[in-house]
C-alpha cells in the first residue's frame, strides 16, 4: 500500500472525468492500494516530462545540418581531428 505524503507545494483542483474513466481510476485504486488523486498526479508527471523530453529531441534534431565546420572529412576522421581536445 502506498503513502501519501503531504507536500506544500500542492495546488488543489477539480477535473472532470468521463464515467468509463473514472470507474477504471477507482478499480485501479482499489486494486493498487494507491488513492485516484495519486494515481491522476503520477501519470501527469509522466506525461508532461515524456513531452518536454519528446519537445527536446525535436528541437535538438531541427538543429541538425545547420552548422558547418569546414572540414569535408569530419565524420570519418573525427578522432583525428579532435586530438587532444578531448
Amino acid at each position: 500500500m502506498a503513502l501519501w505524503q503531504y507536500d506544500a507545494n500542492m495546488v488543489r483542483t477539480q477535473i472532470q472525468l468521463k464515467s468509463q474513466t473514472y470507474e477504471k481510476l477507482k478499480a485501479r485504486s482499489k486494486g493498487s492500494g494507491e488513492s485516484i488523486s495519486e494515481i491522476v498526479r503520477r501519470s501527469l508527471d509522466q506525461t508532461i516530462e515524456s513531452q518536454e523530453c519528446d519537445q527536446k529531441w525535436a528541437r535538438a534534431l531541427s538543429s541538425l545540418g545547420k552548422f558547418t565546420s569546414g572540414l569535408n572529412n569530419l565524420a570519418e576522421k573525427h578522432d583525428e581531428h579532435l586530438g587532444d581536445r578531448w
